[in-house]
């Protein structure tokens, strides 16, 4: 087995003790039972519990990569295609149950905090924060912190539909069905909204 694959069935595995468990029963010796890899290997690729949970949140949540995007002449069909490739994987029901464990570890567990902490912290070099950056560095806009408009896209879109499916359960084909008609609206209405907030900084005495 490649080691790519270990890591990922051990990572498999992490996330189902940590849903079955909770992260203060969570062990390394029941993630090596749910993976069928020995404890050693684990501390091979891993240093810690906190460490394999660290990257478990990470590689799943927070360091995402969708496929590349097209629509290059066209921002807003590009902007719609780039967060439907991050919601088909952040709303996967897997990515769901998750978030849904992570939500209640973390009123309990020190270590979570301190994990989802330090991602949040570092979180701001991600697809979305990047499209924005390029966006506007074509359209030589003035933006100081444009880690503040990919939070409120993000929050228009996946956001939103992540708090439906974690408040409501909503299956799999909800998903789909919604994804494409919601995010082409929010991208067109964000983008011309960012274009006007820019045009209207940019000549103050106009009206």
């Amino acid at each position: 087995m490649e080691e790519c694959e270990r890591r990922e069935r051990i990572l498999d595995a992490a996330s189902e003790v940590l849903q079955q468990c909770g992260y203060h029963a969570a062990s390394m010796d029941k993630v090596a039972q749910h993976s069928a890899m020995s404890k050693r290997t684990l501390y091979q690729m891993f240093n810690s519990k906190q460490d394999l949970f660290h990257t478990l949140i990470n590689t799943r949540l927070f360091n995402v990569t969708p496929d590349e995007c097209h629509y290059r002449d066209n921002p807003a069909e590009e902007l719609t295609e780039l967060l439907m490739n991050l919601g088909r994987i952040i709303l996967r029901p897997d990515r769901i149950s998750l978030i849904r464990a992570l939500i209640t570890e973390s009123q309990e567990s020190a270590d979570i905090r301190q994990i989802l902490t330090s991602l949040r912290a570092g979180g701001k070099e991600n697809v979305l924060t990047g499209w924005l950056d390029r966006y506007v560095r074509q359209h030589h806009y003035e933006v100081s912190d444009i880690y503040i408009y990919s939070n409120m896209l993000f929050g228009m879109t996946i956001g939103d539909m992540m708090l439906q499916s974690l408040a409501c359960a909503s299956g799999t084909a909800w998903i789909e069905q919604n994804m494409r008609p919601r995010f082409h609206k929010a991208a067109r209405i964000f983008l011309a909204g960012f274009q006007q907030e820019h045009v209207d900084t940019a000549s103050p005495g106009t009206s």
